[in-house]
């Protein structure tokens, strides 16, 4: 069969003006490679009607799938099922099943219905109708005489979400020749542009799977990408090159297809049975509400502090002793004196001001500190600097001691 190309066109004028993150075309995208369907242009058009037919007429040249989002509301502007229906050649008629729907609605919800609400219920004709438990706008499936297939889905990501994956996928399913399997290594204390220069070769002769270097705040990864006819094959094709990307990068790979580092470090904390708090000086408490927030933390997270700059911190610990001038020292030693206050054998404390960062962090009494330099950037920037060479620090540590106990 024939490799079908697809094309995402998200509709809205909010999503031009960034008043809503796009986060339909991210969640359709990855969709679309679990599916092993090619898709290589995304597109957003705002509620105009000549840009959104110029929009859909373009992208008919192109692919052959279109997947639409948004702009099946009741309003006047919402014109995605006219403007497609044209292009396409098709009539938009009343479907009765769907107009009764919507009236249920509206009377389990004890609400008059507005008059607009019946707009929501025109069908292309031929096409089929994509039930929307979670609103009111009905998706659509349509096809032109030339070949092509659209298939519309409402813009709410709670709507468009199950819609795709109950409704849409299994239909997709029919033109897929494969799967297309992406998966992550995620690097730390490594810049992109050297990561890319150890794994140049690879990336360079690579054909499937193939290799793609990616930045991030504090990091980088490594996309590789196989196609293959199931899931299983693809994995079978990743695995030999992800295992050469670990050994080439050893340490500064902290993780494959994990969602976070402080993810990473939950499950090691859990692993080593201990519990991990946060001493903070002008991060704002980040590394805490990250670790906080993390898949596994629950149980590994201690009491945590957070204060504008270190000489706030001791008196919140009942510290009297002054503090030494080096912010280095100043954090290994909070986090060494913090044992007495803090329920948790790993403590970790960070400080930030300005373009320097210190952090130190104690595990069952060892102590490692470190201090940074940073060219000029902004707050942000900074922060995350700091949070994440304090991750790292006690990544290692707590590798470090595992390993030391397997090897007893």
């Amino acid at each position: 069969m024939e490799r079908k190309r697809c094309e995402i066109i998200c509709v809205g004028t909010e999503l031009l003006l960034g008043d809503v993150l796009n986060t339909n075309a991210q969640y359709l995208a990855r969709g679309l490679s679990e599916l092993g369907l090619d898709l290589f242009v995304q597109t957003v058009v705002g509620d105009n009607e000549a840009r959104m037919e110029s929009a859909v007429r373009s992208a008919m040249e192109r692919a052959e799938i279109l997947l639409f989002t948004g702009g099946l509301g009741p309003t006047a502007d919402d014109l995605t099922k006219e403007v497609v229906a044209r292009c396409f050649g098709r009539k938009l008629l009343i479907d009765a099943q769907a107009l009764e729907e919507i009236r249920s609605f509206y009377t389990l919800t004890r609400r008059p219905m507005p008059i607009s609400n019946e707009k929501q219920a025109l069908l292309p004709e031929g096409g089929i109708i994509l039930k929307n438990p979670q609103g009111t706008a009905p998706g659509c499936v349509l096809f032109s005489d030339r070949g092509h297939t659209a298939v519309l889905m409402p813009g709410p990501p709670r709507e468009m979400r199950p819609m795709f994956d109950r409704e849409v996928v299994p239909f997709l399913r029919q033109f897929s020749s494969g799967t297309l399997l992406s998966r992550v290594v995620r690097v730390i204390s490594l810049g992109e542009s050297r990561m890319a220069e150890m794994l140049s070769d690879l990336m360079d002769e690579g054909v499937n799977p193939t290799l793609a270097p990616y930045a991030k705040d504090g990091e980088a990864m490594v996309r590789v990408t196989a196609r293959a006819d199931s899931r299983e094959a693809a994995l079978a094709l990743t695995e030999p090159v992800i295992r050469e990307i670990r050994q080439r990068l050893g340490r500064h790979v902290y993780g494959v297809d994990v969602n976070s580092l402080e993810e990473v470090i939950a499950g090691l904390l859990a692993e080593s049975g201990l519990k991990a708090s946060f001493l903070e000086a002008g991060s704002g408490g980040l590394a805490a509400c990250r670790m906080q927030a993390a898949d596994g933390a629950s149980g590994v997270c201690g009491a945590s502090l957070s204060a504008p700059d270190l000489s706030g911190l001791a008196p919140l610990l009942g510290i009297p002793r002054l503090l030494p001038e080096n912010p280095a020292d100043a954090c290994a030693f909070l986090s060494r004196e913090s044992g007495r206050q803090l329920d948790a054998l790993v403590r970790a404390v960070i400080w930030q001001n300005g373009t320097q960062y210190a952090c130190a962090v104690t595990v069952e009494g060892e102590t490692r500190q470190y201090v940074q330099s940073m060219p000029s950037r902004g707050l942000d920037y900074y922060r995350t600097a700091a949070v994440q060479a304090c991750f790292d620090m006690m990544r290692l540590m707590l590798l470090d001691r595992l390993d030391a106990k397997k090897q007893k």
